[in-house]
């Protein structure tokens, strides 16, 4: 096991990239001087200021010929190498120069350690840097194409013995481009906060007068209709991409988003039933006499199985609420006994005369096929806690994992009884359906709905994140709409969920559920009822069973203790003078507990735990990297 374990780490010790154990350092600023000579050679000086944050052995400098370069481009393979190191010129700087298929590697051993801020100055010999076509002398070169940060200040100084006729700078598909400025015969471009692992180039030209000097490179033509059309295509790309980014993509993201709520209105008016119901109106009495699980299936189109512990779906009750208030139901009826023996409090089964099946059921489930038992005894052939499988050892998974299985489908058959007795009784008491599925066009109006919000989130975020990748531009707008986006993707589904799985009411159904709505309302606002509306309530006791299953128990029985009203069902006084309500809602619950350990325990695991053309450039080679050791 030791050995498994070791290999494992090994294997993902390998596996990290080296960029963790890189030194970590800043590039303050970058300086690139290149003076041409009218011989077609150049001297090209940097100047890097590192900033280190740990203890380093050198820094690494790098310059390429790889890409498109002019016939005999050429690099002095030895540079002039200097430092200094926290402002103080080093003497004893050693360098070592290694040639690359692409180019050369400078590395500068010069060691130090965390808070030092070190300056390498390099200065090459370069040959045959331009282009010589028969109008002009075209520089097209990427000095630097891999620094391994971002550079804080960016500068570039190009000077010949005659200044160039036009010079631009590129960043690739960065949308900064820097600033140039032109004094005599030097160029200088500026640049801040260059990020990291980006190329620049240089494309400038002069007359190819200026080199009448330099050996021919059998260029034939003219070349400045090209070079312009380069530069107005480059100019031309970065604005159509900008333009995507801040105007069309936003426009049609925004007009998705406006799109899908249009869909959402129009679906709910063609959902919603034509007659118009006042939403405050108070009822006083259960508009029905039906029991607490039939009213839950009939008219608010909620199962046992639908919330079953084991699920966790979603309804109008919880699965807690349809069992307190179905036993509270049968003690109400008479059937059941609430039996106090000291501090123990318990249930007996008087009479099964006038129970429904799915009652019985119930009753079972609570008292283990016993006639009575105590609320801290109540469904105890369920009993389990997660100490089955806490600490557990390999070797007890098959056992912990054959115990939740055996407890789970248990618990599954019973609701799934209980659930057919329910639907009998709907059908006995000849209750409508109050529900109608959905239109095809109800369908293609949610599929809109979809559609038109997904589409944003993704979008809008995916490409607010390619915009800051490769542009190097945050633009707030776009994760705004995909935010938008999430946010009315996730009320779409909370507000549609139940829609999908039971349809929607129809004209009969939202009669029957605007009375209840009345009645719920009192129900919410009974304490704060006056004495004569108090006093128009009759059947305190159903309006306790009801307010139970509704989650007001509390509210209910607080009123009834506090204004001493009192039922005909002894029980039920009982039930309100001692408070039993938090008692009988905590012992109904462990159900919930007991089902969701064996869920867990029925699957337990111990275990479970290059130089290019386009993208910005005009095609320029080279190359440069920045980076330390």
């Amino acid at each position: 096991m030791k050995k498994t374990f070791f290999l494992l780490v090994l294997g993902l010790f390998c596996l990290l990239p080296f960029s963790v154990f890189a030194i970590d350092f800043k590039i303050n600023s970058y300086q690139g001087d290149l003076y041409i000579h009218a011989d077609n050679t150049a001297e090209f000086r940097q100047k890097i200021v590192y900033q280190f944050e740990e203890d380093f052995k050198g820094q690494i400098v790098g310059l390429g010929r790889a890409g498109k370069m002019p016939s005999g481009f050429d690099i002095d393979p030895h540079p002039k190498v200097q430092a200094a190191k926290n402002g103080a010129e080093l003497t004893d700087v050693t360098s070592e120069v290694t040639e690359e298929a692409n180019g050369y590697t400078v590395k500068v051993y010069n060691s130090g350690q965390g808070g030092d801020i070190v300056e390498v100055d390099l200065t090459w010999n370069l040959k045959n840097l331009l282009f010589l076509y028969d109008d002009i002398a075209e520089l097209n070169w990427q000095p630097l194409t891999d620094s391994s940060g971002a550079i804080g200040k960016f500068e570039f100084h190009v000077r010949g013995e005659k200044g160039a006729e036009k010079l631009f700078f590129h960043t690739g598909k960065l949308f900064r481009e820097g600033t140039i400025e032109k004094s005599s015969l030097d160029y200088t471009i500026r640049l801040d906060n260059l990020p990291a692992k980006r190329g620049v180039e240089l494309h400038a030209y002069w007359p190819r007068t200026d080199f009448a000097s330099a050996r021919d490179q059998g260029l034939k033509g003219n070349h400045l209709e090209e070079f312009n059309k380069i530069e107005d295509s480059i100019v031309r790309e970065k604005a159509q991409s900008k333009q995507l980014l801040t105007w069309v993509f936003p426009l049609i993201l925004s007009i998705s988003l406006l799109l899908s709520v249009c869909f959402y209105f129009i679906y709910r008016r063609k959902t919603i039933p034509s007659v118009k119901y006042a939403k405050n109106h108070r009822l006083y009495e259960p508009p029905m006499e039906l029991e607490p699980m039939v009213l839950s299936e009939a008219v608010y189109s909620t199962s046992l199985e639908e919330v079953s512990p084991l699920v966790k779906g979603a309804g109008k009750f919880t699965f807690d609420q349809l069992i307190q208030a179905t036993l509270l139901d049968v003690i109400d009826r008479g059937n059941v006994s609430i039996i106090s023996e000291g501090d123990a409090v318990g249930l007996r089964l008087v009479r099964e005369d006038g129970l429904s099946s799915f009652e019985i059921d119930c009753l079972n489930l609570a008292f283990s096929g016993k006639k009575e038992a105590t609320l801290s005894n109540l469904f105890a052939d369920y009993k389990v806690s997660d100490s089955l499988y806490r600490g557990a050892k390999v070797s007890d998974e098959k056992r912990i994992q054959a115990k939740g299985r055996q407890l789970k489908s248990s618990f599954e058959e019973v609701l799934k009884e209980m659930q057919e007795g329910v639907r009998n009784r709907v059908s006995f008491w000849g209750l409508p359906d109050y529900y109608r599925p959905l239109t095809g066009g109800e369908k293609a109006l949610q599929v809109g709905m979809g559609l038109s919000t997904v589409l944003p989130l993704f979008i809008g975020f995916g490409f607010f994140l390619y915009s800051l990748d490769v542009h190097g531009y945050l633009y707030l707008p776009l994760p705004i709409l995909g935010f938008i986006g999430l946010v009315l993707a996730v009320f779409y589904y909370w507000k549609l969920r139940l829609d999908n799985r039971d349809g929607v009411l129809n004209e009969a159904g939202a009669e029957v559920y605007y009375l209840w709505t009345s009645f719920e309302n009192m129900l919410r606002e009974i304490a704060r009822l006056d004495q004569a509306e108090l006093e128009s309530i009759v059947v305190w006791n159903r309006l306790l069973v009801y307010a139970t299953l509704f989650g007001y128990a509390d509210k209910v029985s607080h009123l009834m203790k506090v204004h001493h009203i009192q039922v005909e069902n002894p029980d039920i006084n009982l039930y309100v003078a001692y408070g039993w309500h938090s008692m009988f809602y905590h012992s109904t619950a462990q159900m919930s507990h007991y089902a969701s350990v064996a869920n867990t325990a029925s699957t337990y695991s111990v275990s479970s735990g290059s130089g290019s053309s386009g993208g910005g450039f005009s095609g320029g080679g080279g190359g440069g990297s920045i980076g330390a050791f």
